[in-house]
């Protein structure tokens, strides 16, 4: 990190990194150093790993508790090619390597053994997997099927990188973590990458947005206009990054996700007028509610409950552009003020030209991530562990930006957006 923010720091002193413009971010997939493994794969090699660390600090001991057939499983990597091939055979082969795992984990979990070998990442590593693959039944270990797993993003894929987790963008699914570049976008003046985050794969882009703002704040390169992506843009961020921050951040909220909204046939909650004051809320047809309970949704975000009368929902002749029930009035479930004005003011700022074509500009981003995915290896870690990982992500970001002060300095200008032959011959 020292590298990189010496050189943004002699850049502001240049005058070429200035404070207040506008900047962009994006996230891109990064893939493990490492050999991606199905489940069986996993917990062999996991007891594999475990086996030979305690073979390295403790061959005596391992050699007096380790059981002779474990030579003949355990010594070679695990591989598909030699596993089980029927269902009901792989689940008892599974099930033998549980009973290993556990047998050598009860081993190192006695009073009697070297104290320092459950401190083993390898060992740590092992109990973490065991819990998660397989449970106890009438004192066996048994694997568990698919649907009594946790998570995908919680679970490591490999003992040789336990940071290295499942991810998913879209169509995209890979095992490894996740980039977040920030840079700067200002016309006619150098683009530059100011912060780098790399977290685990599982990290959702709206877990971020916060913290890239704070980083920035602490660098003292907080921009006036920040152009996001969907995933990091939320009712809350825009408020609070407006508020706290002076920071306007652009980018598409999420459509509301109600059929009144997404079949445009139906009172959605852009219909229903709020007076915020009296906790009244007055449906398309006149009518008032008759309850409003703050409480926290599912994920904690703080909401307010509004319902309407039974008998106004039952007579109501357009109850069928309302609600789908055959009997229960409308409810409806707001914001609290300051982010339901926001939600609302975006999602029809953002079908207008004028916002599309500002935000136009964000996908500049996408070109940097080619650069660093074409010319660094970006998006492939040549080294074990998140840590490591970052410190990569950083030295391709400082030599970005010198391939790009460079390229400054030369009166090269930015590049512009290629488009095909193919695509060229319509403007033709």
């Amino acid at each position: 990190m020292l590298l990189l923010e010496k050189m943004l720091e002699h850049f502001k002193t240049q005058g070429l990194l200035k404070p207040r413009g506008k900047q962009r971010t994006d996230s891109t997939h990064v893939l493990a150093a490492i050999r991606t493994l199905n489940r069986l794969e996993s917990v062999g090699e996991t007891l594999r790993a475990a086996l030979n660390a305690v073979a390295s600090v403790a061959p005596e001991w391992l050699r007096e508790h380790a059981l002779p057939e474990w030579f003949d499983r355990y010594s070679y990597r695990i591989e598909e090619s030699r596993l089980p091939k029927g269902q009901v055979e792989r689940q008892a082969y599974a099930e033998l390597i549980g009973a290993d795992g556990s047998q050598l984990l009860l081993a190192v979990y006695e009073p009697s053994a070297p104290a320092h070998l459950k401190e083993l990442p390898a060992i740590q590593t092992l109990r973490r997997t065991w819990i998660f693959q397989y449970y106890a039944d009438a004192g066996r270990l048994r694997w568990r099927k698919a649907e009594d797993l946790p998570p995908a993003g919680m679970r490591s894929d490999s003992p040789y990188d336990p940071e290295a987790h499942y991810g998913n963008k879209r169509s995209i699914t890979w095992t490894g973590y996740k980039v977040h570049v920030t840079e700067t976008c200002d016309d006619d003046e150098v683009h530059l990458i100011t912060h780098v985050e790399t977290t685990l794969a599982g990290v959702t882009d709206s877990e971020l947005s916060a913290p890239i703002h704070q980083a920035l704040a602490n660098s003292a390169l907080l921009p006036a206009e920040h152009l996001m992506d969907a995933g990091y843009v939320d009712a809350d961020l825009l408020v609070k990054s407006q508020r706290d921050l002076g920071i306007e951040v652009i980018g598409p909220v999420r459509p509301d996700s109600s059929w009144q909204a997404q079949t445009d046939q139906g009172y959605d909650v852009s219909h229903f007028q709020v007076d915020w004051e009296t906790h009244q809320v007055i449906c398309p047809q006149g009518k008032s509610n008759t309850c409003w309970t703050p409480h926290q949704d599912a994920y904690g975000n703080p909401v307010i409950s509004v319902k309407f009368s039974r008998t106004d929902c039952r007579l109501c002749p357009a109850r069928s552009l309302c609600t789908r029930s055959a009997e229960a009035p409308r409810h409806v479930t707001l914001r609290l003020q300051a982010d339901h004005e926001v939600l609302q003011r975006i999602r029809v700022q953002q079908t207008t030209p004028e916002w599309k074509a500002r935000y136009e500009r964000r996908a500049g981003i996408e070109g940097t991530i080619s650069q660093g995915t074409r010319a660094f290896g970006l998006r492939r870690s040549r080294y074990i562990g998140q840590a490591k990982t970052h410190l990569q992500h950083l030295l391709i970001a400082s030599a970005i930006n010198l391939v790009r002060f460079a390229a400054w300095k030369a009166g090269i200008p930015h590049a512009k957006t290629r488009t095909s032959r193919f695509a060229a011959l319509k403007a033709s």
